[in-house]
């Protein structure tokens, strides 16, 4: 038997051994760093965060396949993560957007579904999944010390000094710390910025509970069940969520994890329990209601007060604040695991080029700064134009279209990357090409731009300065503008593992599928943003959702060019390049093209 207590002595102190902390834990130890991972309490123990994304899964194929850790996979496979890590996770096929107005109950067509990709994705029961990437860091060499509790931290330029409860002194060349909020580094030092920097306001309360029923199956007009994936009940100033990981024919898990998230400004905490001020709030939505009339928690409720922190630096001498540990915004979109990944695939190579070289010096760790900012400030005005939009159905019809823009095209430039590295073994595919991007070098070239500009009329509308109609015209026609390829390759697709080698695509379907992604992104007229053959072929005839009882119309208006946008570099006219109005929506022209002949699962 290995002896581990007796080790004080690391390369790499980890505080934290959650999800962050073990999947670096087991990354550093498989490149044959020694690590200690530290944490006051023990696995398996309960957490939120629980909503993968297909940026997430890519980033975690990634490192699986880079840093050669097939173990990694299981985590983004549905079948392997049932086979391999537990039987106790949902799948996760879409995000689901259900708008609700006080008091009454809501309206189907005022229900969107985002697709995820044509491979689930996945609700990570984390008590689970945690444990298993603490237990896969252990086994790659990492040195557990659970129960553990820091008392004092002190680093210089010859190492790092863990005190411990124990009397214990732990030494490490690095420190890595990702505690969440109280992070101890950030107390240590002091950086957190008081007040913070963020402009988003909210709290939340949340608990895992049982008899949680599928949400109005019988009137759902959109293509797939709500219960299979990850939905959102929203109304001004706040939204629930309800994330199943009872969805899932494999999973033996019987548990839905819920949670409302709000405004405090506008919804002061009370002088209540959370579980009587959750049943308050569903008094005041039926829908939502009558989905709860049954259920029970299953563990004592949580009650936030405001969730948005952020810290003036995130890396300095040897250390640095990771993730959730730097700030947090809010849960909306499901990032907070996205951004523990991406900050993780880039503090890897510095690190492990400081601990060869043993030069630590600050300079090469800035980018992994600049980055944690960068994705803090773009979550922020990603929340916060949400919360905005919710005073309006349009309105947030449109901002979901900046959402879908940056996050879509972002997945196909990253998978095409992936796809390029993983037949050449070049790394330099691995980075991204957008120069000053607004949240990841993946990005389109072209979206910070027209995300801020999309930002600027959102804010403009909550100070009073516009409509919420002539703000959602203003955003729809930016959209239609917005000269965005749509960079779907079938390489890219199978090394996704969205679709099999065999699977049929050819050149010409792949150009109906991007043209109808643009329409769709770029629409009022469709709440399914679902790809299935079905869909692309209504998004190439520009037809609106059947649901929302609306013709095609061939009277359509040229776009304005918006303004700012006149001296952008142009990539060729637009396929979509007409307008739609939200408050009355007309159909571009119909197309007469026969439609693709797509016959790979593209869900």
């Amino acid at each position: 038997m290995i002896i581990q207590e007796s080790k004080h002595d690391f390369d790499v102190a980890i505080l934290g051994n959650g999800l962050s902390g073990s999947l670096l834990a087991t990354i550093l130890g498989k490149q044959g760093v020694s690590v200690a991972l530290i944490d006051a309490d023990q696995h398996p123990r309960f957490a939120v965060g629980e909503s993968t994304i297909p940026h997430t899964s890519l980033v975690v194929s990634l490192l699986a396949e880079k840093y050669g850790l097939p173990e990694l996979e299981h985590l983004v496979d549905t079948d392997g993560l049932a086979k391999h890590v537990c039987a106790t996770c949902g799948l996760k096929r879409h995000f689901g957007y259900v708008y609700h107005r006080l008091g009454q109950t809501y309206d189907p067509k005022e229900g969107l579904q985002f697709g995820t990709a044509a491979r689930d994705e996945n609700h990570w029961f984390r008590q689970d999944t945690d444990a298993y990437l603490h237990n896969l860091a252990v086994h790659y060499g990492a040195i557990p010390r659970q129960k553990t509790k820091v008392t004092g931290i002190e680093i210089n330029k010859q190492g790092v000094k863990l005190h411990t409860s124990a009397g214990e002194e732990i030494r490490a060349r690095y420190l890595v710390d990702g505690t969440g909020h109280k992070s101890l580094v950030a107390e240590r030092f002091g950086l957190r910025q008081n007040p913070t920097r963020l402009k988003h306001h909210s709290r939340t309360l949340f608990t895992h509970m049982v008899d949680v029923p599928p949400f109005d199956e019988a009137n759902n007009p959109l293509p797939i069940s709500y219960h299979k994936g990850t939905l959102h009940h929203c109304f001004e100033r706040g939204w629930f969520w309800v994330i199943p990981f009872n969805n899932n024919p494999l999973s033996t898990n019987p548990l839905i994890s819920v949670g409302l998230t709000i405004d405090p400004r506008r919804y002061p905490k009370p002088d209540m329990s959370a579980e009587q001020e959750f049943n308050e709030f569903l008094k005041l939505y039926p829908s939502v209601a009558e989905q709860f009339k049954d259920a029970k928690a299953v563990r004592p409720w949580v009650s936030t007060g405001r969730l948005q922190y952020s810290s003036k630096q995130t890396v300095g001498h040897r250390y640095c604040l990771m993730s959730h540990a730097s700030g947090f915004v809010d849960p909306l979109f499901s990032r907070g695991m996205f951004n523990t990944v991406e900050i993780i695939y880039a503090l890897l190579d510095p690190l492990l080029e400081a601990l060869k070289t043993d030069n630590f010096d600050d300079e090469a760790f800035i980018p992994v700064d600049q980055q944690q900012q960068r994705i803090l400030d773009y979550n922020d005005d990603l929340v916060n134009c949400s919360f905005i939009s919710w005073d309006d159905f349009d309105l947030w019809n449109a901002w979901l279209r900046v959402f879908g823009l940056g996050t879509f095209l972002a997945e196909f430039h990253l998978m095409n990357g992936m796809s390029d590295y993983t037949r050449t073994g070049d790394p330099s595919y691995l980075v991204g090409k957008t120069q000053n991007p607004v949240f990841c070098d993946f990005e389109d070239p072209d979206y910070a731009a027209f995300f801020k500009d999309s930002v600027e009329a959102v804010e403009a509308f909550e100070a009073g300065r516009m409509t919420s109609a002539d703000t959602t015209k203003r955003v729809f026609d930016m959209a239609g503008q917005y000269p965005f390829p749509v960079p779907i390759r079938k390489d890219a697709l199978v090394r996704a593992h969205w679709m099999k080698e065999e699977d049929q695509l050819t050149e010409r379907d792949l150009g109906f599928v991007r043209r109808g992604f643009r329409w769709a992104l770029t629409t009022p007229l469709t709440r399914d943003l679902v790809s299935s053959s079905a869909t692309f072929f209504r998004w190439c005839a520009h037809r609106p959702d059947p649901h929302l009882c609306l013709e095609s119309d061939s009277h359509s208006r040229d776009l304005k060019t918006p303004q700012g946008w006149d001296e952008r570099k142009e990539r060729g006219p637009s396929p979509c390049s007409r307008a739609v109005r939200s408050s009355s929506p007309v159909a571009p022209p119909s197309t007469t093209d026969p439609g693709p002949a797509v016959q790979a699962s593209t869900r």
